[in-house]
């Protein structure tokens, strides 16, 4: 599926996965990112929150707001509604130590953290503001992000929208438009929506995808993992059980075409959303560099 410009998702400067907790979505987003800089891209691979999942996922010393280069040649980031807030403000005081003042007083922490849509609207505005030219400069060709699960994802994508009908004039009105514009233009923006193939993940993806369609007229992308990849066909496996019916493996086989079965009714399911959809399979490696190198490789990104 291409953008109207033509750009297939995984060309875009900023690309969001999201999905229903525990499906994988920050496996894949960093086997796009290298995937992405593999082909000599220039790429920052963005995790929102407080917490690095990556740190411990690699073994790094430390992951913070600004960018650190990983071995596997892209940037790697943290970013939080605060620190991206910081920064923000700071760009345009200019002065740090009043910046510091204004967000190491308790009732200005306690405002931001209870400001409806404040940190949503500071990282959105973080993540398009190279292409808006606002802020410090972040040139890069794409910008992954391990964002939120669904539900917390859902309201990232809407704040500027949100900011934009509550506040329509003056700096906030003005760039919220744009954060707004940029999410909606498929040259720009590409959302992508891992799943594993069970009921709840399924279930939380289409609900999702009608969501980003309805809300800002965008096509997400699917990545369906872990997929089952059976080595034999239904039929073999049936002969098989006929020559030896006494088969030590017959439970285990008969167990696989079951999980068989239903993932190829839920790849249907989440065909109707995307045809073209990219299929993950089930990767045996405990190594994070092979794991995420062999995720990578497995997503049609040329």
């Amino acid at each position: 599926m291409q953008g109207k410009g033509g750009l297939a998702w995984y060309q875009r400067p900023i690309i969001f996965v999201s999905g229903k907790g525990g499906v994988g979505k920050s496996l894949v987003a960093a086997g796009i990112a290298k995937n992405l800089a593999s082909q000599g891209r220039k790429v920052l691979l963005a995790e929102l929150g407080e917490i690095s999942y990556y740190r411990d996922f690699w073994g790094l010393p430390a992951v913070g707001h600004e960018p650190i280069r990983h071995k596997d040649g892209f940037d790697l980031a943290l970013w939080s509604g605060e620190t991206c807030l910081r920064e923000y403000v700071l760009h345009y005081l200019r002065i740090e130590r009043i910046v510091n003042l204004f967000f190491e007083n308790k009732v200005m922490k306690a405002l931001i953290g209870v400001a409806p849509g404040l940190a949503e609207i500071a990282l959105v505005g973080k993540i398009t503001s190279g292409l808006r030219k606002v802020g410090p400069p972040l040139s890069y060709d794409s910008i992954v992000v391990d964002c939120y699960a669904t539900g917390h994802a859902e309201a990232l994508f809407m704040s500027p929208k949100g900011m934009r009908e509550a506040i329509g004039v003056g700096p906030m009105g003005h760039h919220s438009r744009e954060m707004d514009e940029i999410l909606r233009n498929e040259n720009l923006s590409a959302f992508c929506i891992v799943s594993l193939l069970e009921e709840l993940p399924v279930t939380e993806t289409l609900e999702f995808a009608k969501n980003l369609r309805s809300q800002l007229g965008v096509h997400p992308r699917i990545v369906a993992n872990k997929v089952l990849e059976m080595p034999v066909s239904e039929a073999e496996l049936s002969r098989l059980h006929e020559n030896e019916a006494r088969n030590p493996l017959r439970e285990f086989t008969d167990y696989l075409v079951g999980v068989d079965r239903r993932q190829k009714r839920y790849l249907e399911l989440l065909k109707t959303i995307d045809d073209e959809l990219n299929r993950v399979p089930m990767i045996f490696e405990s190594d994070p560099q092979k794991l995420v190198s062999q995720t990578g490789e497995s997503l049609r990104l040329r």
